[in-house]
């Protein structure tokens, strides 16, 4: 009776894990420079359900990081009119749709402590992107 529950437990874990990989998206990370060494360390602290791979292979989504403005007089104004400095931009594409399907606007710091702390926020923003769908 014992090897018969314990065999339907590990058949109930076996398809249960089934089901998370087919749910398992792809994520590519595009060069920035060194900063995708800091994405990669928030996605394994957060344990974010997605699998990184090259963009040869196809991903589900693309991550990648831009200045938020593409003129000096826009981000003057941008920083007159709010008081707010972010500069950067990292944007999660869905390469289905070829949509951005997330923007996360932050202050690149100079920092260890800095750079990391904005790629956990921005992972933090991934796995609530991911869960709601």
């Amino acid at each position: 009776m014992r090897a018969l529950a314990a065999s339907l437990l590990l058949a109930t874990f076996a398809f249960t894990g089934s089901l998370l990989a087919v749910n398992r998206k792809t994520l590519f990370l595009d060069d920035m420079g060194g900063f995708e060494v800091y994405i990669e360390r928030a996605i394994q602290r957060q344990e974010l359900n997605v699998e990184l791979i090259e963009e040869v292979e196809h991903p589900d989504l693309k991550a990648m990081l831009g200045k938020r403005f593409k003129s000096v007089y826009a981000e003057v104004m941008y920083r007159k009119n709010t008081g707010r400095t972010e500069d950067s931009t990292l944007t999660v594409m869905d390469l289905k749709t070829g949509k951005p399907v997330l923007t996360h606007n932050f202050q690149m710091g100079g920092s260890e402590d800095a750079k990391q702390r904005n790629a956990d926020e921005f992972v933090r923003k991934v796995k609530e992107l991911l869960e709601k769908k």
